[in-house]
């Protein structure tokens, strides 16, 4: 299973551009996980007309995304439990806010995914994994545009953070 992780889309609508720079990724992968701020609820919908979504809503969207996603979740995608939010605070606090929001879960969980920093994570911590892919739609507080990559086979989970461009 390969699957397309994202955040931090920070779009208004859906536009070639920004499919472009993803088009060979969502062609090759199984899912897409998106860590919130897409902004705008039709960008969610495009994204997830093109493949299978597993999403939740971040600070930066809008309305229509609040009432429609989840603000955390928790799935399983070939054996591993995933635990999904957006995030909150700095970079320095965001793992804290991640673990408070999972802790009645925690000792499931296998892969903590989350977005908000835009600063790429990946990171293994206590048999626990951390992966942020940071942002695929700005370069706010970092020099790169960035996404993530999943990959689970024979039981054995791969992960890392790819540049766009």
């Amino acid at each position: 299973m390969r699957i397309l992780v994202i955040s931090d889309t920070h779009i208004t609508k859906p536009n070639k551009n920004f499919f472009s720079q993803l088009d060979k990724e969502i062609e090759i992968s199984d899912c897409c996980i998106h860590a919130g701020d897409f902004t705008a609820y039709s960008v969610y919908k495009s994204l997830s007309k093109r493949i299978k979504t597993y999403a939740v809503a971040g600070n930066m969207d809008d309305d229509q995304i609040i009432r429609n996603l989840p603000q955390k979740t928790i799935f399983k995608l070939s054996g591993f439990t995933f635990a999904l939010a957006h995030g909150a605070g700095t970079p320095n606090t965001i793992k804290q806010y991640i673990e408070y929001q999972f802790q009645k879960n925690f000792e499931k969980i296998d892969i903590f995914i989350y977005g908000h920093s835009h600063q790429a994570i990946n990171h293994k911590l206590d048999n626990k994994i951390y992966f942020n892919p940071g942002s695929v739609g700005d370069t706010i507080t970092t020099p790169e545009k960035t996404y993530g990559i999943i990959e689970i086979k024979n039981g054995k989970l791969n992960r890392g953070i790819k540049k766009i461009g």
